[in-house]
């Protein structure tokens, strides 16, 4: 049975917001662009913003048997439970950027 785009991603059903939440959300959006206070953003940010949108997603798993080599399951692990999250996050950032998946 092949699988629709649809069927790979399932967001989590967040809480909905509160009438304070919508109200804010309201006037920011009435905003004009050059009214926003930038000043107390950091430039960067130390986590990427689209990780925190791929993990409000439920995304579909299939078992698999792989090989990994000990240096990088060590690295992965070092972090402490969660290490096949890692792996995913780190092939999802790969693919994200481009990499050069068939000249490795």
């Amino acid at each position: 049975m092949k699988k629709t785009q649809q069927q790979f991603y399932k967001t989590i059903d967040f809480p909905p917001l509160t009438d304070e939440q919508r109200k804010e959300l309201e006037y920011l959006e009435s905003m004009d662009d050059n009214d926003i206070d930038y000043s107390d953003i950091p430039e960067k940010l130390d986590t990427p913003t689209v990780s925190y949108y791929f993990k409000s997603l439920k995304m579909p798993k299939t078992d698999i048997h792989a090989k990994i080599d000990n240096d990088n399951l060590a690295w992965l692990k070092k972090a402490g439970k969660g290490y096949q999250a890692r792996l995913n996050n780190v092939i999802r950032w790969a693919r994200m950027n481009n990499c050069p998946i068939n000249t490795l």
